[in-house]
């Protein structure tokens, strides 16, 4: 059973931000300091935005520019370790309008895509206008949800990246902070509590 999912600030009026947030073992796993994957801002926002559009595209949906959110971040750690090498991570939200009557049919070409390319569905409902997808893997392990948005006629595509390290930088490698410093690490502003939402959420390892 997959855990750690949360919504940033639930959906900000256009949109749904997903927040992955790190899981794993202590500071001192060796896992802490595995080399990053290489992405540019640029090269994370047209990975991310080639998926919508080639999803939405699998039921003739045109993606809405106006409803695009995105919004880069530096990456933290499950014990808030953060790193001074430039690591971000991508939360992008977008919408294409429907009909909500045929959310549910509309999620299947898209589901059979996914799994094609390698992700991993871990949570699915194909119910009109209460249509809900979420997947994680594929070359890049992109985590996308796709949904209905509220009472419009729209579904949302949510994708959330893993932590990127930018090109030609130097892998920083992280440090268990000394045991009485952890009291006073300042908290990461992703981590703060919020309602269970009832979707399934995947783990994100920090680096």
């Amino acid at each position: 059973m997959v855990t750690g999912r949360i919504r940033r600030a639930g959906r900000i009026s256009v949109l749904t931000l997903v927040v992955l947030l790190a899981s794993g073992g202590c500071m001192t796993d060796s896992g802490k300091n595995d080399p990053l994957p290489v992405k540019s801002k640029d090269g994370a926002e047209r990975a991310v935005r080639e998926l919508i559009d080639s999803l939405a595209g699998r039921y003739r949906l045109r993606v809405d520019d106006k409803s695009v959110h995105k919004e880069f971040r530096d990456c933290f750690g499950e014990n808030h370790e953060s790193a001074g090498d430039g690591r971000f991570d991508l939360t992008y939200s977008a919408r294409a309008q429907l009909a909500g009557a045929e959310h549910g049919k509309a999620l299947r070409p898209m589901r059979e895509k996914l799994e094609a390319e390698g992700y991993k569905i871990l949570g699915y409902r194909g119910e009109p206008s209460q249509a809900l997808m979420d997947a994680k893997g594929g070359s890049d392990n992109f985590f996308i949800s796709v949904d209905t948005y509220g009472r419009d006629n729209a579904l949302v595509f949510s994708v959330t990246t893993p932590c990127f390290l930018p090109p030609g930088t130097k892998q920083e490698q992280v440090s268990a902070p000394a045991p009485d410093a952890i009291a006073v690490v300042p908290e990461d502003p992703r981590r703060a509590p919020v309602k269970p939402t009832g979707h399934a959420y995947p783990d994100s390892p920090f680096g």
